[in-house]
């Protein structure tokens, strides 16, 4: 029977499951029918045929006895709750041009009330449209799943094709909300959206996606997934091994983005390091977090609690456009762990960060572990950071001292804006960085801390080699005239970014014209969908008028 097929691939795939949900102590055989249309009403007699909303069936049991044939519509009658896990196998669908569909029909969104167990479960199988549902759990302390699943452990690199998740809330569930994951080789899935999401009242992790992760294979499990317009918060965390309470997480893809999505109020009961944070890659290629919002990430009592980050084993990340704010983690990391795969060329760019590193890290923070890390370029970012108690080693660059970092990495065209002692700069002796054409400025005192030294001009830190290209002075140190420095404030979800005008340049500010022009590809528009270049020069930071 199917439910039996997945519980066993649940536990192949170290995915154990502490419920079964529906009884099958006296299967049935499979229901046998020429139409690929069901529906379910609460109203509804599973001893109905099911293929029209006046013979609808009534339980969640009753669609699980079928094996849907691609094309197939499954509609649950809308405003009303069934209670179940819903469940697929490789005997259903599979057809990425004929997808399986499962929606609502009539009057709002129909729930699926899963109890203790997952709401919807996918096991070896593709090609879905899931939409307009709710999928809820009996809450992240007592439920022992995921809200919706799909998961791959076929042999021989094989990839699914075809799923799209859109217009769910999913809440209430102890793992993901929203999972997609593999564990055999590089087999997974691809051509995935995740749209218009609410996540929320989850333990661990709210959208993710994993594979079988090794640091010396290659390729990638999953490829071309899309995560945009969704909504994450309260992820709470737990006391686990590892961390836990991250919003968005996506590894082992190749080419992928995550846009105009928000997470926020996560993390706080999270008890270990190496996250949380808001939304990041790991163990990725040819990925992008754009047009993002983070805020209010905490570190628990363990570490990070950041709001963006490229993590071990990225190659070709970028991270564009974003608004990271009042995390007590970095608000943007590039962070390469022990035993990942190589990291390299990792853009950071057009992004503001207020008052992050609360706690730990910095506004842009670089650490590098066993296997090294080389061409970072982060470049036209505004950041404003002000120390707090709780870090006194708080930067707006930051690089950590544990392993060394020999890499090529560059700051450029960056607003470095600091109050209450932080510094602008922290790169510890024996690390280096090329900075210039960056612009220094704090409301107390200016402070660079380079290589051991620490330099209160930007014409004393020139000595080191930074701020001169050919022999002359680049960068400015002075106020750089921004509208409301450190009052940005939430923007909130469903909202767009442009209204931060608090990091806008005043008209008379040194920053116009005054970067250098970063060679090759600079983006097609700066934080605010302007141009990236308006005149002979870029100008410093993230707006470019």
């Amino acid at each position: 029977m199917k439910l039996t097929t997945i519980l066993t691939g649940l536990i192949l795939g170290l995915m154990i499951l502490s419920c079964s949900p529906e009884s099958r102590d006296n299967p049935k055989p499979p229901i046998i029918t020429d139409t690929s249309v069901f529906y379910l009403s609460v109203d509804g007699n599973d001893n109905n045929s099911g293929n029209s909303p006046d013979e609808a069936w009534r339980t969640i049991a009753q669609l699980n006895k079928v094996d849907f044939k691609p094309g197939s519509q499954i509609f649950l009658e809308g405003g009303e709750v069934f209670e179940g896990n819903l469940a697929f196998n490789e005997k259903d669908g599979n057809d990425e041009t004929k997808p399986i569909v499962i929606t609502s029909y009539g009057s709002g969104k129909a729930s699926i009330k899963a109890d203790n167990g997952f709401g919807i479960y996918a096991y070896n199988t593709a090609g879905f449209v899931i939409s307009n549902l709710i999928i809820q759990g009996s809450g992240k302390t007592t439920n022992d799943n995921s809200g919706i699943n799909f998961y791959n452990d076929l042999s021989g690199d094989i990839k699914l094709s075809g799923i799209t998740i859109s217009d769910c809330e999913v809440s209430g569930f102890k793992d993901y909300g929203i999972v997609i994951g593999a564990w055999n080789g590089n087999s997974g899935f691809k051509d995935v959206i995740i749209a218009n999401n609410k996540v929320y009242d989850i333990l661990d992790t709210g959208i993710a996606s994993y594979g079988f992760f090794s640091s010396t294979k290659t390729g990638y499990a999953h490829s071309n997934i899309e995560v945009k317009n969704c909504e994450v918060f309260d992820i709470s965390g737990y006391d686990k091994p590892q961390h836990s309470g991250n919003g968005i997480v996506l590894s082992d893809v190749q080419n992928s983005v995550i846009e105009h999505s928000t997470v926020y109020d996560s993390g706080y009961n999270n008890t270990n390091c190496g996250g949380p944070v808001g939304i990041w890659y790991w163990d990725s290629d040819t990925v992008t977090i754009q047009n993002c919002e983070v805020y209010n990430m905490s570190s628990g009592t363990g570490c990070d609690g950041g709001g963006f980050d490229m993590d071990g084993g990225v190659t070709n990340g970028i991270m564009q456009y974003n608004y990271s704010h009042d995390n007590d983690g970095a608000g943007f990391m590039i962070g390469q762990f022990e035993g990942a795969r190589a990291m390299n060329n990792i853009t950071v760019r057009y992004n503001i960060s207020e008052n992050d590193a609360a706690t730990n890290g910095g506004s842009v923070y670089i650490f590098n572990g066993d296997t090294g890390l080389d061409d970072i370029f982060v470049y036209n970012n505004t950041l404003y950071i002000s120390e707090q108690s709780t870090n006194t080693n708080a930067a707006a660059i930051k690089l950590l001292k544990w392993k060394l970092i020999e890499g090529n990495i560059r700051f450029s065209n960056n607003i470095l804006y600091t109050s209450n002692g932080a510094d602008a700069v922290m790169v510890p002796a024996g690390y280096s960085a090329s900075l210039t054409g960056n612009l220094y400025y704090s409301s107390s005192n200016l402070n660079i801390d380079y290589q051991g030294a620490n330099y209160q001009t930007l014409e004393a830190f020139r000595a080191t080699g930074n701020e001169v290209i050919e022999e002359m002075p680049s960068g400015y140190q002075g106020d750089p005239l921004l509208k409301d420095p450190g009052a940005g404030q939430t923007i909130g979800f469903g909202n767009t970014l442009d209204q931060l005008d608090a990091y806008k340049l005043e008209n008379n500010s040194p920053a116009i014209d005054a970067g250098i022009n970063i060679t090759g590809s600079i983006g097609d528009s700066d934080f605010y969908g302007n141009p990236p270049l308006k005149n002979s020069r870029q100008n410093i930071g993230a707006h470019e008028i």
